[in-house]
């Protein structure tokens, strides 16, 4: 942080001094240099134990807080206030004060706008917060349903946005990150309401998967390539069947993810052995699958049996 703060005690709107032996107390030990045998020095520099810096001028009647870091240091400040009863005072926030009757004693500039936060709870954290509060998150809408992509957060597919969908228009709290296949549709920026509701797909003529592998019913492949989210892949996705259905795609995995998986590891054994691979490097090659890097596993869950199955591909 570059700005300052400014740690004092008022009495009847006037500076009053604070106890030197407090200041000393909790100053001296992160002083660099500046330390005085006695009284509050007109300088000092700080180095608190999680390395951050501050400089310090004044005395005591009242200390000014340069250029200091978060951390341990706004710490050092709550702890010098709670001890000496002081104020403390950010260059662009209101005063923090100990309890309500110190209101009174501030400067009449001061008083409307201060906060009062106890002792107890007087902590580093609590006065960074007060120099740069911390917005609300935002209660997102929940999501349309898709059974083939139930969590298209987790897998990287949807995430948050505050931008207006391009499809439709409306800011839904949420985009599309995957795949677009459309001649003329956009890259990004579609909602996920527009792909559940099938606005998207009949706006762009577009699909959101490349291929549906398996035997499944026409109603299954549309839901799948036009109303269900797509995931991104090293090479063109392909979604898994199994069972007669499509399987629900659970996001990519390495070899670390797919350890609590054996039997997606086996199918992806078995899909290994169909590329005539020898068994060694089949085995090489499962043991190099990265969830991030390539090669990358791609892991669905079969909706009707939950039997686990992968395919994996590499740039």
């Amino acid at each position: 942080m570059s700005y300052s703060l400014y740690v004092c005690r008022f009495a009847g709107g006037e500076p009053a001094p604070m106890d030197e032996t407090a200041i000393r107390d909790v100053l001296d030990p992160v002083t660099l240099d500046g330390t005085a045998a006695a009284g509050s020095p007109r300088f000092r520099e700080l180095e608190a134990g999680d390395g951050g810096t501050a400089d310090v001028h004044g005395d005591a009647l009242g200390l000014t807080f340069h250029r200091f870091s978060p951390g341990l240091v706004l710490d050092l400040v709550a702890e010098l206030a709670r001890r000496t009863g002081a104020v403390v005072i950010p260059a662009d926030g209101p005063a923090i004060v100990p309890d309500e009757a110190h209101r009174e004693h501030l400067p009449e500039g001061f008083r409307a706008e201060a906060i009062v936060i106890p002792p107890p709870a007087l902590t580093g954290q609590a006065i960074s917060l007060a120099i740069a509060p911390q917005p609300e998150p935002r209660r997102r809408p929940v999501l349309p349903r898709f059974p083939y992509h139930p969590n298209p957060v987790a897998t990287g597919s949807v995430t948050a946005s505050d931008e207006p969908c391009v499809c439709c228009g409306q800011e839904r709290g949420w985009v599309y990150t995957g795949p677009v296949y459309a001649a003329d549709a956009p890259d990004t920026g579609i909602c996920p309401y527009c792909i559940a509701f099938g606005t998207a797909a009949a706006r762009y003529d577009a699909c959101f998967t490349d291929t549906v592998e398996g035997d499944v019913s026409q109603d299954a492949v549309r839901e799948i390539l036009e109303r269900t989210p797509g995931f991104a892949a090293w090479q063109s996705p392909n979604w898994l069947t199994h069972c007669g259905d499509g399987a629900a795609f659970l996001g990519p995995a390495g070899t670390k993810e797919l350890t609590a998986y054996p039997d997606a590891v086996e199918h992806l054994r078995r899909r290994c052995a169909a590329w005539t691979w020898p068994p060694g490097q089949a085995e090489d090659f499962l043991g190099s699958l990265d969830k991030d890097g390539g090669p990358t596993a791609y892991l669905f869950r079969c909706r009707v049996c939950e039997a686990h199955l992968a395919y994996a591909d590499f740039s």
